[in-house]
């Protein structure tokens, strides 16, 4: 196998024999500028120097900072409201599905309803009837349309005055009419 060999290992450039080198090299970059002064003004201010320079301001700015230098609690952050991780009204049909009982519909009651209500009630819709056979038969609509429009006067009145306004439903003062 072969060494390495360094050919510039011993080498010094300066002209006054030191050791080290380096004021040599210095010494003769200096020389160098001076002397091709000109030429090296002219490619500074060359658009392919300016071109360069941008490129490599903008290469520099994206080396500063990688994703990798980051480390992952860079982007982890505290729990705040919004990270809530429980089951929300959202989840229905989830948390339906996973529920060990069946689901029960709910069965309202109407109640009893009144006869008066009742009779109200039928009058109109009987009422309303007749009007409307009372068009369809041209000879009975002077008898139809009477007794029609009678009746349906009646249930109307009848159901109006049955009617409880909100003042008279509410069970306190603070009581909206609102009902679940």
């Amino acid at each position: 196998m072969t060494g390495n060999k360094n050919s510039n290992e011993n080498r010094s450039s300066s002209s006054d024999g030191s050791a080290n080198g380096s004021d040599g090299v210095d010494a003769a970059w200096e020389e160098f500028v001076s002397s091709h002064q000109d030429e090296l003004h002219d490619v500074e201010r060359s658009r392919t120097a300016r071109k360069f320079d941008k490129a490599a301001r903008k290469a520099e700015k994206q080396a500063q900072l990688s994703i990798d230098d980051l480390k992952p609690e860079a982007f982890a952050r505290a729990a705040g409201p919004r990270d809530f991780e429980g089951r929300s009204w959202l989840d229905t049909d989830d948390v339906l599905d996973n529920d060990d009982s069946s689901f029960v519909p709910p069965n309202p009651s109407i109640g009893s309803v009144r006869k008066s209500t009742m009779l109200f009630v039928s009058l109109l819709v009987i009422g309303v009837i007749t009007l409307t056979v009372s068009i369809l038969i041209p000879a009975l609509s002077a008898w139809l349309g009477t007794v029609g429009g009678v009746m349906t006067l009646i249930g109307a009145a009848g159901m109006f005055a049955q009617h409880k306004g909100h003042t008279e439903t509410r069970t306190d003062m603070f009581d909206d009419g609102a009902r679940v």
